[in-house]
């Protein structure tokens, strides 16, 4: 049988016994789908918003079907 965490699509899987094998594990995990993902790991990740007619920020979230893969 495999072991989780063996294969890069399988991430580590934290038993409350293992956390500095498994935070070491899970943060090669995250790099190794893109820089992106492991870049919203340390900054956190924002919803998207909708842009008033000046480019400022508002209120209203962006519905999901609406966001861009280009924003960073």
């Amino acid at each position: 049988m495999d072991k989780e965490g063996e294969f890069v699509n399988i991430p580590p899987l934290l038993d409350g016994s293992n956390y500095d094998y498994w935070k070491s594990r899970m943060s090669a995990f995250l790099k190794s789908i893109d820089n992106k993902t492991w870049k919203v790991v340390l900054r956190g990740w924002e919803h998207p918003v909708v842009l008033d007619k000046d480019g400022n920020k508002t209120a209203v979230l962006k519905p999901e079907e609406e966001w861009s893969t280009a924003e960073d």
